[in-house]
């Protein structure tokens, strides 16, 4: 549910195929890319994509999905495109769920837009936002009514800001999810969702969601 390939974040240590290998190993039927969306992607990145048009910029930007898809193709391995959003003017960090790699060409650049809202607005109507993450240091702490739901058990955190964020949840009436945010060996394989439900689509993924038919995976355990 949330993952980061080395072809578009730095500090990631596998690229998108070695990661499919990797989760299929440890049981995993299925994965989330979903690579950073942030004006820091463009920085790190900035020679390959300097006045490129959008097309090339996506087509860059979902280089570790693609590779991770065509692997996960060659073994029955599901690999949907996601992202991890975060815009210029807010600090929070949001996973979007339910859109296909297609549609990223005919969207906006995300990162640059100027709300929550506007992100809301420019997504497909089934899409879901998640608050990544919320109680990180340097994350604003805001009504969460305009999310879907928010991460409640994410592998790169520590375990009392993850009580937070579960809390958080619960006193809202937040769905939860859990993801690795896997960038490296700490992280692997220690979140997810487990269900009876075969997800293979992107409709597959969000109906699960909201039908709360899951159970979140923390620290490696359900």
């Amino acid at each position: 549910m949330h993952v980061h390939t080395s072809e578009c974040d730095k500090v990631a240590m596998v690229d998108g195929a070695e990661m499919v290998r990797m989760y299929a190993d440890a049981g995993y039927s299925g994965m989330v890319v979903t690579d950073h969306y942030f004006s820091m992607f463009e920085e790190r990145f900035f020679p390959e994509i300097k006045n490129v048009p959008h097309e090339e910029f996506v087509r860059r930007w979902l280089k570790g999905y693609y590779n991770a898809r065509n692997e996960g193709e060659k073994t029955g391995f599901t690999v949907l495109s996601g992202a991890e959003v975060r815009l210029d003017s807010l600090p929070n960090d949001y996973l979007v769920y339910g859109v296909d790699e297609s549609l990223f060409y005919t969207l906006p650049r995300l990162n640059r837009l100027g709300s929550l809202k506007e992100l809301s607005e420019v997504l497909p109507d089934d899409a879901l936002i998640v608050q990544a993450h919320p109680f990180r240091n340097n994350m604003l702490v805001r009504d969460p009514s305009e999310v879907f739901g928010i991460e409640a058990f994410n592998g790169g955190t520590e375990d009392f800001r993850n009580e937070m964020a579960k809390s958080f949840a619960e006193h809202y009436g937040k769905r939860m999810t859990s993801g690795s945010d896997y960038h490296g060996k700490k992280a692997f394989a220690s979140g997810g969702i487990a269900t009876d439900r075969k997800i293979l689509t992107q409709k597959d993924l969000t109906e699960t969601l909201k039908s709360g038919n899951y159970k979140l995976i923390e620290k490696g355990n359900i």
